[in-house]
């Protein structure tokens, strides 16, 4: 429930007639804010987010009407009025109406929503605030916890058709509250007496209520406002600091801030107005534009939020009022008010003025505008109420309540597609004549295959001299292919050429005068326009029409599969209604497969040149219109058509355009198509697999786009959403060596931002104060508001509040204090690199009463893998996958991103440590590798529990290692860490049933002590060889225990050093290897036989000399060494291992069995091993380490 309602608020169905009355003497004040917004008609109107369904409301009779937006005409009167008690002079009503539902038993119904509230909505002494939610199909309320709660309201838009329940936000000043209304409860909910007790003990789950954006001014609250704000289910808000405007963007259905867009800090000032901010959303949702009340529209990208053009109208003394997408999203419909001074009476008068901006035109004629002599938009105070705008439509009511499309209207109908009443002559293909007809019929020949024509459609022949161009497909070799040319003015100075595969304008250039053949082919004629047939189908001439440099052509392309399926129709009206720059640049594509043909010199310099002409075209609107170009390059993928074609040159025009000294930003990153909801190739990732694994040079393309964007990742990291995704492309292409550079780049680790410190939590802020680098969990999103509670419900929270005060007072005497104030706070500047692809986590929840057989599954079947497919994988699993060095790792932001990752994979990894250790831990019970405590368990009930738990924990992580193991195949166990993992399970597995084998197959000593004594030889030698392997499993198991320690951040660093160490000097161990090898060699041969060459070892001798007790005198006693040559505990070298294995030893400076034998090639050896094993490998050795 919101904070301004009373609890002893009395419901206001209870209310009788003289409180009623008393109600209706209290009416709150005007507004405070921009009080000649205030509306005061009867009149409102509304419109469903899917523009499908229209609702009427006159306050005067409170009558609701319901109709169709295809057939206004046809209105539908409800038979509800029960709000009409309500009303009071400063009341404010809000309507909305939802989609058309299907309910559980396949019936239809529309809702509708209406909400009464004071004029003031800052009062929090209101008493009129009340809302209704209306069945229009059983024309009753349904009742819920908003009856007594009044502000703006909306239906927010769903997809009627899959979703089971339609949301309704409420706004005011004190929070956002979104009600949800189950279809399957509608029924049960059409209840007038819907009271919400304070014994409820369970909240009403229907209704959850946010916090209004901490950037929203109490100031600026207001019905008008919030009205503003609210477009096509989001909630915008906006802030001017520091130089910056920004702009929020909240997604009311998810609660989460969905997108921030910036105007840059040179300009954001210039285009502050002095009226109300206006915004719109495209019907696709791709654009988003927003105005200031100044005299200027910005648009920008919906999916990253970057600007892509701001159209500045150079009348100073106008306000924009209003605007909307409309036809397709490919026009935008502007009304502003232009303030004259009107000399005859000395007064300002506002004049209303409706504007058409063409987005994607790049005629001269893209702004076109008409005064609203017929005021068919109301004033700018009845915006809300009569006018109504969803999906492309716009509706309005006027007072007498009649129902107008605006874009049905004949005045808007003409701006928004002006009629071109220029003459055309229709040139009969068909018909050609040497006379002046243009309608005579000719006989055809067969040499005709070029028919040219004048502007007026008379026949000129086939062999016209005064042609503008001769050759303009150069490609084809086959000089007698149909063709037509026509000429577009009087002068003969345009020629239109229709070929085989193209369609071309050209001009005769103005200044020129050059007499030479080579100047006649470039110098003298200029390329207009271009279009190219990608279909690569034959095309065919429909129907021509030209008119003085104008014309207007259907093309006819069959379709390949059949003769009765339709082929494709393509209409080019030539200059207002079509896109030179997105034609020109679908040529080049076109052109670049054409290069590899081979011509000969004088068509591969026509064809060069026609190369070079098309390519003019791009540079002439880089250069002057910009601002289009950004607009095509969103609409149509030129830069898309750029790559494929290979244009190098023109590309990095396009990324590092510089004005005034500042990146003109010609090109936006993409991740979506045009039409906002499906994922495309992005630029980047097409030019990734154009380069098909060539040379470096001929990625260049792929080393532009990553500069011009990780340079731009400084100012905002929005221009790394493409890297982001392409960056596991880059792997399989084998271009790895770009991410290595891109971490490397500056943006990895300078891009900082200012954080409102209100939106981390109190635990990231002690975290960050204890590690060098910490991903912070931002509440990005509304906040949401505590629940209104009863008294049980407070009294249990206080106590838990004081018992958690009292412990943080114990806590704070006995620790330090901390700076809870976090200094820098930095932004990884790769958008969605951790998140998964979209609709890869089917819903699959399940049942309450399956949790607890899902639960006794996972005690003996680990959870396998939900994702199976590379390409299901977030980037940054892809890399991580693919990477196996270090370098990417040696920045911030990764460290960041993997702290972040940490959060959500430690409890799997920790889980998996702590089963082991108790795995382990029942080993060393078992066999016996705790002397003592072994001795304790001597019943057989726990012995059988013991090594039950043992193996069913064994087997729980061998079947873990299996999952892996059909995951990643058997590749995953080439890395150190995965062998240990499954050898140090597998060999204790095997060595406990190997002992449980021998104490079954082995007979006892004491129940059979006669067949123990005669296997005792072989039991004793089985007994060693079972003991020595248990050692070792012993070890092996402690080695496992230390590496698990890496998953702890201290430990494993120091984990990851030796490892790491270890890889880096295996080949200098193998080295030494060597060295021991070849002394340990030498050593064997010299010493395994002394006897051969007559050499006996020295032993040492001592003399005892005790001294009698009687006589005083010494006794001769004398001990000798004797040194047996043959045996190895006296002659290491006579084994060659145990030879080898000595000399290994002379490097930790033991040197047994030297000083024994008096021989010089020894003491050779051993100098020159002292030398260059101890002094000189051990400290190289050391360096490498170091």
């Amino acid at each position: 429930m919101f904070a301004f309602q009373k609890t002893n608020q009395i419901p206001s169905y209870l209310h009788g007639d003289e409180e009623k009355a008393e109600i209706r003497s209290i009416a709150s004040f005007e507004s405070k804010y921009n009080k000649r917004n205030i509306y005061n008609g009867h009149q409102y109107i509304a419109i469903s987010p899917d523009g499908n369904q229209i609702v009427t409301l006159n306050t005067t009779t409170y009558q609701l009407k319901l109709c169709q937006s295809d057939n206004i005409s046809k209105l539908y009167t409800l038979n509800y009025d029960s709000f009409k008690n309500f009303d009071a002079p400063a009341v404010i009503w809000s309507l909305t109406v939802s989609n058309e539902i299907t309910l559980p038993d396949k019936t239809t119904d529309v809702l509708i929503a209406v909400s009464c509230f004071d004029d003031d909505i800052n009062n929090a002494d209101s008493t009129i605030k009340h809302t209704w939610v209306i069945s229009s199909a059983k024309q009753a309320r349904i009742s819920s916890s908003i009856n007594d709660m009044g502000g703006i309201i909306k239906f927010l838009d769903d997809d009627s058709s899959v979703s089971e329940k339609a949301d309704l936000a409420l706004i005011n000043s004190y929070g956002i509250s979104r009600f949800s209304i189950h279809y399957d409860k509608i029924y049960s909910m059409i209840n007038e007496n819907y009271v919400h007790g304070w014994f409820n003990l369970f909240s009403d789950k229907s209704v959850e209520n946010f916090n209004l954006p901490s950037k929203l001014s109490n100031s600026e609250i207001s019905n008008f406002s919030i009205q503003q704000n609210l477009v096509k289910g989001r909630f915008v808000v906006e802030s001017y600091k520091n130089k910056i405007q920004t702009v929020e963007m909240y997604n009311l259905k998810t609660t989460l801030l969905e997108n921030t867009f910036q105007k840059s800090e040179e300009t954001a000032a210039s285009f502050l107005g002095k009226g109300y901010s206006c915004y719109a959303i495209s019907n696709n949702e791709s654009l988003f534009a927003y105005c200031r009340g100044a005299n200027s529209i910005t648009i920008y990208l919906m999916e990253n939020g970057l600007e892509v053009t701001t159209k500045k109208f150079n009348e100073t003394n106008i306000q924009i009022l209003f605007f909307d997408f409309v036809k397709n999203d490919e026009k935008l419909l502007i009304v502003i008010e232009e303030e004259s001074y009107n000399e005859v009476t000395s007064e300002f008068v506002n004049t209303p003025i409706i504007v058409v901006w063409d987005l994607f035109n790049s005629s001269d004629n893209c702004i076109r505008r008409i005064n609203d002599t017929f005021s068919l938009f109301p004033k700018k105070c009845e915006h809300h109420q009569r006018l109504a705008n969803a999906s492309g439509n716009l509706i309005t009511i006027t007072d007498d309540g009649n129902i107008t499309s605006l874009l049905q209207d004949s005045e808007i109908i003409k701006l928004l597609d002006p009629v071109n009443d220029n003459t055309r002559n229709i040139i009969q293909l068909n018909d050609k004549s040497n006379t002046s007809s243009s309608t005579a019929v000719a006989t055809i020949t067969t040499t005709n295959y070029h028919s040219i024509y004048d502007s007026y459609g008379k026949y000129l022949g086939s062999k016209f001299e005064n042609r503008i161009i001769r050759n303009p497909e150069p490609w084809i070799l086959n000089k007698n292919y149909e063709r037509t040319s026509v000429y577009l003015d009087d002068n003969k100075s345009i020629q239109l050429f229709i070929g085989e595969s193209t369609v071309q304008v050209w001009r005769k250039r103005k200044s020129g005068t050059s007499t030479s053949k080579a100047s006649s082919l470039s110098s003298t004629k200029v390329l207009e326009y271009i279009w190219t047939n990608n279909f690569n189908r034959p095309m065919q001439i429909q129907s021509l029409e030209v008119g003085h440099k104008e014309f207007s052509l259907t093309l006819y392309i069959p379709s390949i599969n059949s003769f009765s399926e339709p082929g494709d129709t393509v209409t080019l009206e030539w200059p207002e209604k079509v896109n030179p720059p997105v034609h020109a640049c679908e040529a080049l594509e076109f052109f670049n497969g054409k290069k590899g043909q081979t011509l000969d010199p004088k068509r591969q310099h026509q064809f060069d040149d026609l190369i070079q002409q098309t390519e003019r075209i791009i540079r002439k609107y880089l250069t002057k219109k910009c601002g289009l170009w950004r607009m095509l390059d969103i609409r149509y993928d030129i830069m898309a058509n750029l790559i494929r074609g290979n244009c190098t040159y023109i590309i990095r025009n396009i990324l590092f355009s510089i004005s005034d000294g500042k990146n003109d930003y010609l090109h936006i990153p993409r991740c979506n198509s045009w039409g906002g909801q499906l994922a495309k190739d992005t630029d980047l990732e097409i030019s990734i697999v154009c380069t098909k694994g060539g040379y470096r040079k001929d990625t260049i393309i792929v080393k532009y786009l990553l500069d011009y964007y990780s340079n731009n990742a400084l100012y905002s990291s929005n221009w790394m959403f493409t890297v982001a995704k392409a960056i596991p492309t880059l792997y399989e292409y084998n271009l790895e060596f770009y991410v290595k550079e891109l971490f490397q780049r500056p943006c990895f680790g300078a891009s900082e931002v200012y954080l409102d410190q209100s939106k981390i939590r109190d635990k990231d802020m002690d975290r960050s104060n204890h590690k060098d680098v910490h991903a912070l969990n931002v509440n990005l999103g509304l906040t949401k508001k505590g629940k209104e509670r009863n008294f049980l419900q407070k009294s249990i929270v206080k106590g838990k509040q004081s018992g958690e005060k009292i412990i943080s007072d114990l806590v704070s005497k006995t620790t330090a204090p901390n700076s809870s104030l976090i200094n820098q706070v930095y932004m990884v500047p790769l958008p969605d690199f951790t998140v998964y692809p979209e609709k890869v986590f089917e819903d699959k929840r399940v049942e309450n009463w399956k949790i607890p057989f899902k639960f006794l599954k996972l005690l003996f079947w680990p959870r396998g893998h939900v994702l199976k497919k590379k390409h299901h994988l977030s980037p940054f699993l892809r890399m991580i996958r693919e990477d196996n060095g270090a370098e990417i790792y040696d920045n911030p932001s990764m460290a960041a991103v993997i702290d972040f990752k940490w959060k959500a994979a430690r409890n799997h990894f920790l889980r998996h440590a702590l089963i082991y250790v108790v795995f382990a831990f029942l080993f060393a019970l078992i066999s016996g590798a705790i002397k003592g405590l072994d001795e304790q368990i001597n019943s057989i009930s726990w012995i059988l529990v013991l090594f039950a738990l043992f193996y069913w924990l064994g087997f729980y992580l061998l079947n873990t290692e299996r999952i892996q193991l059909k995951y990643e195949g058997w590749r995953r166990y080439f890395g150190l860490y995965n062998f240990f993992d499954l050898f140090s399970v597998i060999f204790p597995l095997v060595m406990t049933s190997l002992g449980i084998y021998y104490a079954i197959v082995n007979p006892d000593p004491v129940d059979e002590p006669e067949a123990f004594q005669e296997q005792a030889e072989k039991i004793v030698k089985d007994d060693r060889i079972f003991t020595i392997f248990n050692s070792f499993a012993v070890l092996v198991m402690w080695f496992e225990l230390f590496l698990l320690l890496r998953y702890f951040e201290r430990s494993g660093a120091y984990i990851y050093i030796i490892v790491n160490i270890f890889k880096q000097i295996i080949p200098f161990l193998i080295f030494i290897l060597m060295v021991v090898l070849g002394f340990g060699h030498a050593m064997f041969v010299l010493l395994n036989d002394t006897e051969s060459i007559g050499i006996k070892p020295d032993g040492s001798s001592f003399q005892i000399t005790p001294t009698d007790s009687d006589t005083g005198e010494p006794l001769p006693y004398k001990v000798e060494q004797v040194i047996d040559v043959k045996s190895i505990s006296d002659n290491y070298f006579t084994n060659f291992v145990k030879s080898v294995e000595s000399v290994f030893f002379w490097t930790g400076g033991r040197w047994d069995q030297l000083e024994q034998w008096n021989f010089w090639p020894i003491d050779v050896y051993s100098i020159i091993a002292s030398i260059l094993l101890v002094t000189i490998l051990q400290n190289m050795l050391i360096a490498i380490m170091t």
